[in-house]
């Protein structure tokens, strides 16, 4: 694996308080270049750490976080000041990745995430080129079967096992119970490997 160029940041790691980030992205909403390179300089290290929970790949997290604030630069006339800021950024660069990740050949391994159970996480596959269709057909088949998981089985599995998110935090994010996010990762996980069993003894 790639070492890291920096620290791992925290993805909500910012050099700007929420107010600040709110406050900064109206500016950015009436034309202010400025502001936005002030968004971009204190928001592009959490982006760049989430990127990397997705792509184990440094080059790849930061061309993705460039990605993000080119579009943000694009829709920062639909960010509504009411939400969070942060909140919307993360939405953004969230969608971003695992756009990247359907785009890309991923399989399937066995870590323990942050709370010590063993999460089923997608990383790069750095294999051969005979090996790419077989890889590419099991990653439609990975990613179908998150997106056919329920809205908050996708939210959970995505936050604690795609960006390894502390599941106590996770569960705060969404406005989940604890139990309630456990038990919904460990039906989340179950789904996935059954759809993947499934569409191995079928083919």
């Amino acid at each position: 694996m790639e070492a890291a160029p920096f620290r791992l940041a925290d993805p909500r790691e910012s050099l700007l308080d929420e107010q600040d980030l709110t406050t900064l992205a109206e500016a950015v909403r009436d034309g202010d270049e400025v502001g936005f390179r002030t968004l971009v300089e204190s928001m592009t290290r959490p982006l760049i750490a989430m990127a990397y929970r997705y792509t184990r790949d440094w080059e790849w997290a930061r061309d993705l976080t460039q990605e993000t604030w080119i579009r943000v630069h694009e829709r920062i006339g639909r960010y509504d000041p009411s939400r969070s800021f942060r909140s919307w950024l993360f939405t953004v660069h969230r969608n971003g990745c695992l756009d990247h990740l359907r785009r890309t050949r991923v399989r399937p391994e066995h870590v323990p995430d942050n709370d010590g159970q063993r999460a089923l996480q997608l990383v790069p596959d750095p294999q051969s080129v005979e090996e790419d269709f077989e890889r590419r057909e099991f990653h439609e088949r990975i990613l179908g079967a998150v997106d056919r998981l329920s809205e908050s089985q996708r939210q959970v599995f995505v936050r604690v096992d795609l960006e390894q998110g502390n599941q106590r935090e996770v569960a705060e994010a969404l406005g989940m119970n604890p139990t309630t996010l456990r038990t919904t990762l460990h039906h989340a996980r179950g789904r996935i490997a059954g759809m993947l069993r499934n569409a191995e003894e079928r083919s």
